[in-house]
């Protein structure tokens, strides 16, 4: 199972903070059209005031204006309604800049900036898709506009309609070398920004997984710890009541029926010691990171068989599925100790027969164990697939059993059977490739 932080979202992907200031770019550079607009009403004597550019930065402006509108509050920002946004941001500039002079306009380089932050921000094929409209619309202005005397006083009367203003004049080079200029720049920050863009993302999603990692082995050593403390200290009451059970053992007058029964719980008490023991060993074991390798096959009979025994009234099947000779897989002693919590949780349904199958394919190992139980709660798988810290109710053993497939490189998954009653608990672990 992939482990993903829902709660935390990526810096370089949508949020609403990148949107906002998405809209503060464009409302500082609508002020400064505003401006430019102003100035031209104020300084010049034209009969025929620019109404084009006065609608365009107005139809700007109320389109701002309802994006924030839009973006109150708290809510998630999708890439598609980002790109949206993005590509409103152009179609607006487009319309601004083919009002007020077209590719003469120094604003127009304003193109740059929707470009850089859809690099930074979004998906490559989105990011290929603005610059494509950055481009056409650059393009277009260079022949379509409605000249503006400030940045055309050459360019004669302007016209009410639309303006052909010809094909591009063979002499003008500054033109022609500052849309090259664009195109140049629209490729390279395209290609670059969202390959270093890429590269922060896998870093970021690296240093999650380490994150994430650290936590799981530090919850594996302090439960760990929890066990191999508490083996020392019911050490010596285990140890005392075998003497004293010895003692009684030795009393001329216990009858044979009273001999009988301290010799199973004595018995018992050596089980304790050992299971103590085992718990010893998996705690060092875990803290040093030492792994065997065996057949998954022979892996999990064991570990069945040690278990059956423990649970003699609980009947069990073991079926290989996999075809060929059974892969190998690296392993250390918490994986027998997962597999026998899997086991007793499908036990603890009440179910009288307990179905483990083995398969595997070119890349894993797939464990899967039944039971004939009443099945799980979508709570109960919700909370195998939540982030680490995020448990939802699941029993320590549970816990420990995912904890510890992650661990081995692989994952667990608890889901209700699709061909009767009962649960399927599937556990998949990476095969290796060589002994």
């Amino acid at each position: 199972m992939t482990l993903v932080d829902h709660s935390a979202r990526s810096a370089y992907s949508p949020s609403l903070a990148n949107l906002r200031s998405l809209l503060a770019m464009r409302g500082i550079a609508l002020f400064g059209q505003a401006a430019v607009l102003a100035w031209v009403v104020w300084t010049t004597r034209s009969t025929q005031p620019p109404w084009g550019m006065a609608l365009a930065l107005l139809g700007m402006t109320l389109l701002t204006a309802a994006s924030l509108w839009w973006s109150r509050g708290e809510r998630s920002v999708s890439d598609r309604e980002f790109f949206v946004q993005i590509m409103l941001d152009i179609v607006g500039w487009t319309a601004l800049m083919y009002t007020s002079g077209g590719a003469d306009n120094p604003f127009v380089s304003y193109y740059i900036v929707p470009l850089v932050v859809a690099a930074a921000v979004l998906p490559w094929t989105y990011t290929w898709w603005v610059a494509g409209a950055a481009v056409t619309a650059y393009s277009l202005l260079l022949v379509f506009n409605i000249p503006f005397p400030l940045f055309s006083p050459h360019a004669g009367a302007v016209h009410a309609g639309m303006h052909h203003s010809g094909p591009l004049p063979q002499g003008d080079l500054h033109r022609l070398g500052m849309w090259f200029n664009f195109l140049f720049s629209a490729g390279l920050i395209t290609f670059f920004v969202v390959r270093m863009g890429g590269v922060l993302r896998r870093q970021e999603a690296r240093e999650a997984a380490r994150r994430e990692n650290r936590l799981r082995h530090d919850q594996i050593l302090a439960v760990a710890s929890l066990a191999a403390g508490t083996a020392h200290r019911l050490g010596t009451p285990l140890s005392t009541m075998t003497i004293l059970l010895e003692d009684l053992q030795e009393d001329a007058d216990l009858g044979q029926r009273a001999r009988d029964d301290l010799s199973l719980l004595r018995g018992q008490l050596g089980q304790c010691r050992e299971i103590l023991r085992e718990l010893s060993d998996t705690a060092e074991l875990s803290e040093t990171g030492e792994r065997q390798r065996a057949a998954v096959t022979r892996v999990v009979d064991t570990a069945l068989q040690t278990w059956a025994a423990r649970r003699p009234g609980v009947s069990c099947e073991l079926r290989i599925t996999g075809s060929g000779e059974a892969p190998i897989i690296a392993f250390d002693q918490t994986l027998p100790q997962a597999l026998e919590n899997l086991f007793n949780n499908a036990a603890d349904t009440g179910s009288a027969l307990i179905e483990t199958s083995v398969d595997w394919d070119e890349h894993e190992c797939i464990v899967a164990i039944r039971d004939r139980g009443p099945g799980v709660s979508a709570e109960l798988s919700r909370g195998l697939r939540a982030a680490p810290g995020q448990h939802r109710g699941l029993g320590i053993g549970l816990v420990l059993t995912r904890a510890t497939a992650e661990r081995h490189g692989g994952s667990l998954s608890l889901d209700n059977a699709s061909d009767g009653p009962g649960a399927v608990a599937t556990l998949r672990l990476p095969r290796e490739n060589r002994v």
